[in-house]
């Protein structure tokens, strides 16, 4: 009988271990997912920096109208058959009828021409030359479970 008692003692002990083990283990997933989606973001963000900062000096080069100075990039509306660019606008993100805007799409080769080889996308990032602001076309969640695409609303 003392027996059958410590062997249900020694499950218990053994229950409660494992139980102990599966809440640090989900709290410590829950931990690192966090941090990796933070870094995620800042990585993002920064690309929109350096991507921001290059296409400012393009515009003041094509509103001077300097030799040679032209938008590198492709026209929005030449890609606004596109999901990614009827989700943007669906969620009025970017009004492509705005003529307070212009709106160009940046792929790899686009960002190598602008001299950021270390910034690349699946997809691509749109860039308003008028109002110097990037968009982050498959969006981004910031830490307050927001979804984000433009760089103006990263904080």
């Amino acid at each position: 009988m003392k027996a059958r008692k410590s062997l249900v003692a020694t499950y218990i002990k053994i229950i409660i271990v494992i139980a102990i083990f599966a809440v640090a283990g989900y709290f410590g997933y829950q931990f690192l997912n966090k941090e990796y989606n933070q870094e995620e973001f800042e990585t993002i963000k920064t690309d929109m920096l350096l991507i921001q900062g290059k296409t400012e000096i393009i515009e003041q080069k094509v509103e001077i109208e300097e030799e040679g100075a032209e938008y590198i990039g492709t026209k929005i509306e030449e890609k606004k058959e596109e999901p990614a660019i009827q989700n943007l606008i669906q969620n009025k993100v970017i009004d492509i009828e705005s003529k307070d805007s212009n709106y160009y799409c940046l792929n790899n080769d686009d960002l190598k021409a602008l001299a950021l080889e270390e910034v690349t996308t699946n997809n691509y990032f749109i860039v308003d030359y008028k109002k110097n602001d990037v968009i982050y076309v498959d969006g981004i969640e910031n830490k307050d479970g927001k979804t984000v695409y433009k760089l103006s609303e990263m904080e």
